[in-house]
């Protein structure tokens, strides 16, 4: 797998913590859009599994075990159970800039062209989330 995601990246939290930082509605960590049982929905990483297969969950299932999705990684917006899709921007959140990451490790992240980036998080400037910035090798 490489070297896993760090729960703090740069001094923001990456990992299990949307929804739980101060104030308690505030959007840190790693968001990722995947496929949960029946519906395509938006949520948080809880823990990776490897390089492309994460355990995610719902916003609002944090804590209930049941609702916990191993997905993997795709370039697609997810379209069957277990799949997940995660993006990063080279242009700090516009949506031109938008790249589908296809591995992602400590500090590399590699889209599906092959092409590897260093990431960070980064505050969006509307506060609705945190984004990934990439920044070409």
């Amino acid at each position: 797998m490489g070297r896993p995601l760090r729960k703090d990246v740069f001094g923001i939290d990456s990992i299990n913590t949307f929804g739980t930082a101060t104030p308690p509605d505030a959007r840190a960590g790693i968001r990722v859009e995947f496929y949960d049982s029946a519906l395509r929905t938006d949520g948080v990483i809880l823990k990776q599994r490897g390089a492309r297969t994460f355990r995610v969950v719902r916003d609002g299932d944090i804590g209930t075990t049941s609702a916990y999705v191993t997905a993997v990684l795709q370039s697609a917006q997810p379209s069957a159970y277990g799949q997940m899709r995660m993006t990063g921007y080279t242009d700090a959140g516009d949506d031109a800039s938008a790249v589908a990451i296809a591995k992602i490790t400590k500090r590399v992240a590699t889209d599906f062209s092959g092409n590897k980036y260093l990431w960070q998080m980064s505050d969006f400037e509307d506060s609705t989330g945190d984004i990934i910035v990439l920044t070409a090798l």
